[in-house]
């Protein structure tokens, strides 16, 4: 059987299960407030790092620009380069067979430094003055003036 004394002690009021159900309804109010809260946070949040996650996109990409433009300026810059080397290799073999092959060899000249290579003719026509020509033919030998008088 039933004891209805005991089962009437365990039983609440109906104010006293209002009162509970107000309690626990305020309880997950409360709960659900500061859920909303977390949410607000959490949204805002995701907002400022997708902004930054896009800039951090641009950047990347606006670096990755920048470094393939370097990197065909550093191209043509090693091109260059590699071209001047070339050519200076060039000039270099160039001077070694003009002067390499002369070299030791002694350059004909005059008692007064003029070069015998030159025809005398050339080397009168270049004096201008009338005083200077004449010095140029007393000092030229027998055969020289012989040779300058036949092509004048």
């Amino acid at each position: 059987m039933v004891n209805f004394d005991t089962a009437i002690k365990n039983m609440d009021t109906i104010d006293e299960q209002l009162d509970a159900a107000t309690a626990k309804v305020n309880e997950l109010t409360a709960q659900l407030a500061e859920a909303n809260a977390a949410l607000e946070t959490a949204q805002a949040e995701k907002a400022s790092l997708e902004v930054v996650n896009t800039e951090l996109s641009d950047n990347l990409a606006a670096s990755r620009d920048k470094l393939a433009s370097m990197e065909a300026n550093l191209r043509e810059a090693n091109a260059q380069i590699q071209q001047l080397k070339a050519e200076a290799r060039t000039a270099e073999e160039r001077a070694a067979e003009f002067y390499g092959t002369n070299a030791g060899h002694a350059v004909a000249v005059t008692a007064k430094g003029n070069d015998k290579t030159i025809p005398v003719a050339e080397r009168f026509k270049a004096i201008s003055s009338p005083e200077g020509q004449t010095q140029f033919i007393r000092s030229l030998s027998d055969a020289e003036r012989a040779e300058l008088f036949s092509n004048i």
